[in-house]
């Protein structure tokens, strides 16, 4: 796939490109293909900056961490600067406090938007309820001090049981979770597709089509909007 977005970027003679994809592109059993990638950009005439971006300094109410290429053929463009800070400590005069969950999911509490897949029923629902926000199923382990643990700590995936917190920016929303994966809602439930767009960055009238689990896999597979935005203003403004 690599080959052939450089292949159609090449036939349709374009200045530029954003090229997307996850950090695990640049772990070393990757770097081969990454580096090939980087080449060829340059043999058919591209400056390329690689950026590792966290869409949460970018205005997104998500740590999303992702890695960007912006190539353009007259010269190197610049990363684009931060707008937000990627945690609460380290907010100055030049970078706005990072967006919180509850802050960008605030207008989705309503009936209109309820979706019977957001129900939490099963094995682990009760101990769903017991978990704090910003916790996961660590919270009930004897590693947090549980008095009747009911996992052991570092046996399940990080996000197993994952809460959100709402004063807190979320954690990466996935494609394809499993029935037990999180982030879940702070009020116990899972979180509906309105709520995750807008964890991503999407305006609330953006509207995705078909079922529940397609529309979350839509969703996940995105690239958060104010992410992007941020990414494509340095080349719009060098081809200008």
């Amino acid at each position: 796939m690599i080959e052939e977005f450089l292949r159609i970027v090449d036939e349709s003679k374009a200045d530029g490109f954003l090229f997307e994809n996850v950090q695990s592109i640049l772990h070393p059993r990757n770097k081969g293909t990454f580096s090939s990638f980087l080449a060829e950009a340059a043999k058919i005439g591209f400056h390329t900056t690689v950026i590792e971006a966290n869409a949460l300094s970018y205005g997104v109410a998500q740590k999303r961490q992702r890695v960007v290429v912006l190539g353009f053929r007259k010269k190197v463009i610049k990363a684009p600067v931060p707008s937000h800070a990627d945690s609460s400590h380290k907010v100055n005069g030049d970078l706005k406090p990072p967006v919180t969950a509850k802050s960008a999911i605030r207008g989705f509490q309503a009936k209109k938007f309820f979706e019977p897949e957001e129900v939490v029923k099963g094995r682990w629902a009760e101990h769903l309820r017991e978990i704090t926000p910003g916790m996961n199923y660590k919270a009930l382990t004897a590693w947090a001090g549980h008095p009747t643990p009911a996992f052991i700590a570092e046996t399940r995936f990080w996000n197993f049981l994952l809460k959100l917190h709402p004063d807190a920016p979320s954690w990466t929303i996935a494609a394809n979770p499993g029935p037990w994966i999180g982030p879940f809602h702070w009020d116990n439930r899972r979180l509906r597709s309105v709520e995750l767009a807008a964890l991503q960055g999407f305006p609330e009238n953006y509207h995705f089509l078909g079922e529940r689990r397609s529309r979350v896999r839509q969703i996940g597979n995105a690239m958060p909007p104010p992410l992007a935005r941020a990414m494509i203003q340095p080349l719009l403004k060098a081809a200008a």
